[in-house]
């Protein structure tokens, strides 16, 4: 795999570099239009080579002692546009005390984040809603929830939708997920789904306690 990407890179910087060097010769306005295109669209093959660079290996984590209202907190920060642009409700249930657990705070964002864009996309605008809860549970543990009231997920899809690849989405790549899943698996998380179609879909992942 690390081949691969190298040899597909290299021409893709080729491209980058000729597009670098065309834009000042250029004085048509349509033609400095399709260099954006062309530069954008390099951007985003070499940011899916990375992504699948990521799912090659083990997500490389650095366990710290971890606040899991502060990661939600920031994951919600980063999807505020998207929430806010399809105007969903958002119902959020944190217990009053820290919920301590070992996590890597930057992975874990981007895995919670994968998840609730996926939340964002499958509910309708204006009468989305989307609940994100914390709860203790025994023994020593905590479970985070992220629900939606979006279409549901097929029953025959929910058991691959963790798969490399696999989406039913026609502009999606199946990828988001697929990292989800090896960031929990770094963490030793659990992961449960369950879903009805025309009812919504629920996320829950499970977290050992720390003190």
């Amino acid at each position: 795999m690390r081949t691969l990407a190298h040899e597909v890179r290299n021409p893709l910087t080729n491209i980058n570099l000729s597009v670098e060097q065309l834009k000042p010769e250029m004085d048509s306005e349509d033609a400095n239009i399709y260099l954006d295109i062309i530069a954008r669209n390099c951007g985003r093959i070499d940011g899916l080579i990375s992504e699948l660079l990521d799912l090659s290996r083990p997500a490389e984590i650095s366990l710290q002692r971890t606040r899991l209202q502060e990661v939600l907190d920031n994951t919600l920060a980063a999807a505020s546009d998207r929430i806010s642009l399809k105007n969903i409700r958002l119902e959020l249930m944190y217990p009053e005390k820290p919920a301590f657990v070992m996590a890597d705070k930057e992975k874990l964002r981007i895995a919670l984040l994968n998840i609730l864009i996926n939340a964002v996309e499958a509910v309708p605008a204006q009468s989305g809603v989307i609940t994100i809860a914390i709860r203790e549970e025994m023994p020593q543990q905590y479970k985070v929830s992220i629900s939606d009231n979006g279409g549901g997920i097929p029953e025959e899809n929910i058991s691959r939708i963790f798969e490399p690849y696999f989406t039913s989405k026609t502009n999606g790549f199946g990828l988001g997920l697929a990292a989800t899943w090896n960031i929990l698996q770094s963490h030793r998380a659990g992961i449960d789904v369950s879903s009805q179609i025309g009812e919504g879909t629920n996320f829950m992942l499970t977290f050992e306690q720390v003190q």
